[in-house]
């Protein structure tokens, strides 16, 4: 059986990302980014979806497991979202704004199937936030993780 591997953080004063928004100044936005933006402010459906989401997750179920197992970057995206994070090109970011760099473990998995990572994050107030997700096939040889301004980044 394969076991986790401690997965090494490391941690240096990096420039914060902060992604530009879209301007949206009257006459001069073009008609597709008005209509990206009106179908993407759907309030009420982002609220529906993500509070099925929230059920599913605490009934211990992936959101769509079937669909989750033909397209897995898909499962990778819905508990990167459930834990408000960000995918990016080459990773992703979580904001862990207020933790400490020694409340957070993360571990590693190379199975025949996917490369998973468990983030383990201890509270203690509470019990501790575990998620574990698969990664795409080409993150297994190049992982790393980086812990800076409150926000961990995986990279691959």
């Amino acid at each position: 059986m394969v076991e986790w591997e401690v997965l090494e953080i490391s941690t240096k004063d990096a420039p914060s990302e902060h992604p530009e928004a879209a301007s949206l100044d009257g006459l001069q936005a073009d008609a597709e980014r008005l209509q990206a933006d009106f179908e993407t402010s759907l309030g009420h459906l982002s609220e529906v979806r993500q509070r099925h989401t929230e059920v599913l997750v605490t009934a211990g179920m992936l959101p769509e497991t079937g669909l989750a197992e033909v397209h897995p970057e898909r499962a990778l995206a819905w508990v990167v979202q459930g834990i408000n994070g960000r995918m990016n090109p080459d990773g992703l970011t979580i904001p862990l704004l207020g933790a400490n760099e020694e409340a957070i473990q993360l571990h590693v998995k190379h199975t025949e199937e996917a490369t998973l990572v468990k983030l383990d994050i201890e509270d203690p107030e509470g019990p501790n936030l575990v998620r574990e997700f698969p990664l795409p096939s080409e993150a297994s040889g190049t992982l790393t993780a980086d812990f800076s301004h409150g926000r961990l980044s995986l990279r691959w």
